[in-house]
């Protein structure tokens, strides 16, 4: 069987043996194309607490969930006279959390600035749940992220396996001392909100008293899902989604790799050999 697939404007028209067999938009076609396709959307198994992926391309979006309980952290000290850095001075303390949401970007498996940190007071189920923020130093909001959270993370996370790339990410939040390095608005706004959190001695307190009371404390709300924060996370400047015309779809074919040697992008072949 002859098959010719034509492509203009924002239709497709497929013919077979010269005669037509299908006509329909770019956008339902390609959709359609990609139901049949399999995916992985990561090579390796899921790291363990990922709750959701995107991809697109070299870009990989993870939505990672920290169950609720107790935490040994070390946090800056009222009286330290520098706020943040190895010279401030800490104190530890234990201190209940609830569902702790960590939503990263990487790209090309090496993590870049898109990291931000959530609460909610109920696990993930869909991704149409939402999101508060967090009563936590090192947050703040910056590049255009609500909830950016300031951590030294190791510059390439790129050789690591997306188990120890996670892995690295949970260990830095809750091993990391918690400082001024990000500001104190997060942490200033929401000891309004419940005298339980108030100050660190009234949250290890509480704490003591009751090691899941952080669920019942209503965090200021987000306004926003889950599913939309890592949608924001993953577009990038251009045009995003399934492409609807020719257009689009010649934007993206010259973002592919050359063809094999030629050095240019990717060419059609021959007239008659169209596919």
């Amino acid at each position: 069987m002859r098959v010719r697939i034509e492509i203009a404007n924002d239709q497709v028209v497929c013919k077979a043996n010269g005669r037509l067999s299908l006509a329909t938009s770019v956008a339902n076609f390609l959709d359609a194309v990609a139901g049949r396709v399999d995916f992985s959307a990561l090579p390796e198994a899921i790291p363990e607490g990922t709750r959701f992926i995107r991809r697109r391309g070299d870009r990989v979006v993870l939505a990672v969930e920290e169950p609720p309980g107790v935490r040994t952290v070390r946090w800056v000290t009222a009286d330290s006279l520098i706020r943040l850095g190895p010279q401030a001075s800490y104190r530890t303390a234990r201190l209940s959390f609830p569902f702790v949401v960590l939503i990263a970007a990487f790209h090309r498996g090496a993590l870049n600035q898109s990291l931000q940190c959530f609460y909610r007071c109920a696990p993930l189920r869909t991704v149409e749940d939402s999101l508060q923020y967090p009563n936590v130093l090192n947050v703040r909001e910056k590049y255009g992220l609500p909830c950016w959270l300031c951590l030294k993370l190791p510059n390439d996370l790129s050789r690591l396996s997306w188990e120890d790339k996670v892995g690295t990410i949970r260990s830095h939040l809750w091993g990391e001392a918690f400082n001024e390095s990000a500001g104190t608005e997060y942490w200033e706004a929401m000891r309004e909100i419940d005298p339980r959190v108030a100050t660190v001695e009234a949250w290890e307190q509480a704490t003591a008293e009751d090691p899941f009371f952080t669920l019942a404390v209503p965090w200021r709300p987000l306004g926003r899902t889950v599913g939309t924060v890592m949608g924001d996370m993953l577009d990038v400047a251009r045009h995003s989604g399934v492409p609807g015309s020719a257009v689009d779809l010649a934007a993206v074919a010259a973002l592919c790799p050359p063809y094999p040697g030629t050095g240019k992008a990717e060419q059609a072949p021959p007239r008659g050999k169209r596919t």
